[in-house]
């Protein structure tokens, strides 16, 4: 968990990949879409543009009793991260087997802040 959320807020794509099973599926309901396999998985992500993504922060949690990282983006203009995703994992010999993402409208019904202040800044 520690280490999926240190590489996701250093949006390390080597780092991530090492934690991913060869096999490991990831969608992000209700967005269409399965992606399987670790290169198909990586290349969504980068395609996405998680690599631009800078000034996230990462909030261990649990959904469903599962581990979970809800990441916040940092909004200069508000002075304040704001909810961007929650990843829910599933991880199996110590690898990341799945990852379903929901979007920042989640964040309430999960319990979660709604923002974090500038002194959670890290």
């Amino acid at each position: 968990m520690r280490r999926y959320t240190d590489a996701s807020v250093a949006t390390d794509i080597d780092g991530l990949a090492a934690l991913l099973r060869e096999d490991v599926r990831c969608s992000m309901p209700p967005t269409p879409g399965l992606h399987v396999g670790r290169d198909a998985v990586l290349h969504d992500w980068i395609e996405g543009g998680f690599e631009g993504l800078k000034g996230l922060r990462g909030v261990p949690t649990l959904v469903n009793r599962q581990p979970a990282v809800a990441f916040y983006l940092w909004r200069e203009q508000a002075g304040e991260y704001l909810p961007l995703a929650i990843d829910v994992l599933r991880i199996t010999g110590g690898l990341i087997t799945e990852i379903v993402a929901f979007h920042e409208d989640q964040f309430p019904r999960l319990g979660l802040p709604e923002r974090l202040s500038a002194d959670d800044r890290e």
